[in-house]
């Protein structure tokens, strides 16, 4: 027995999937919970849509992700708690 779907019912469907995921790259927890960005990254794949270093803010995303922050000669005070130092 099949079902035929509108196309309307899978447009609607569509179209509040990807209003969620909006809502939650708006959302500072969510940007960072790797579960949810994989959902993210699994809609793109699924529909084909591909970005490159040219799309709008990939580039900044791109150097933010190759800069490595120097832990052991950094004098800001974080490593102390970790290291038993106050």
């Amino acid at each position: 027995m099949s079902t035929k779907i509108s196309q309307e019912l899978i447009d609607a469907v569509a179209k509040q999937e990807v209003e969620a995921l909006m809502e939650g790259l708006q959302d500072a927890e969510q940007r960072k919970n790797p579960a949810f960005l994989a959902k993210v990254r699994q809609f793109l794949k699924d529909n084909n849509f591909v970005t490159t270093s040219e799309t709008d803010g990939v580039k900044e995303v791109v150097s933010m992700g190759t800069t490595i922050p120097d832990l052991v000669t950094a004098d800001d005070g974080c490593l102390d708690a970790y290291a038993g130092r106050h």
